[in-house]
């Protein structure tokens, strides 16, 4: 019994670690969010994120990370302010952009604003002859046709195999 006592102090404790811990994640990731949103960074490559509202998760904790590297992602959230004509900030980012990574989900799919953002830049890149289209996979599902025949980044098994892919890919 004595032993029982010790262990089930010790499992308290340990939960407090743990929950400090976790406390101690989430403010860094926060903090590296906020400063990726608020750092205009001149460096790097432009990146035109295209994803579908439904995958907004994966899409901050990429942005955050492309920025952390000294890259400028482009996220709507981010860009476009209230009272902007939203079509208007999506061809000028598209333009702006050196890349256009084209995060490939389910919902992604069957977006047309997806579909409309990164065909738009696939034909600068058949017209420039340089890789400007990457797409990222972050889970199984039917890949348009005209990116099959493209390596993409897979994120579905190992996020940092998949950031590693695209940080390589734009560098």
């Amino acid at each position: 019994t004595k032993l029982m006592g010790w262990g089930l102090q010790y499992k308290e404790k340990l939960d407090v670690y743990e929950f400090t811990e976790l406390l101690w994640v989430e403010n860094e990731l926060f903090d590296r969010m906020m400063g990726a949103r608020y750092t205009e960074t001149k460096m790097g490559k432009k990146v035109f994120i295209s994803h579908s509202s439904k995958d907004k998760k994966f899409v901050r904790k990429l942005c955050t990370d492309l920025s952390h590297f000294g890259h400028t992602p482009w996220l709507d959230e981010w860009e476009i302010k209230v009272g902007d004509s939203i079509p208007n900030k999506i061809e000028q980012g598209v333009e702006e952009a050196d890349f256009i990574a084209v995060v490939l989900s389910k919902n992604s799919i069957e977006s047309k604003w997806v579909e409309r953002e990164w065909q738009a830049k696939y034909w600068d890149e058949i017209n420039s002859g340089k890789i400007q289209v990457l797409p990222l996979l972050i889970e199984e599902c039917k890949i348009p046709v005209l990116l099959k025949m493209k390596k993409y980044a897979n994120f579905s098994h190992n996020y940092n195999l998949g950031l590693d892919d695209v940080l390589t890919a734009i560098a």
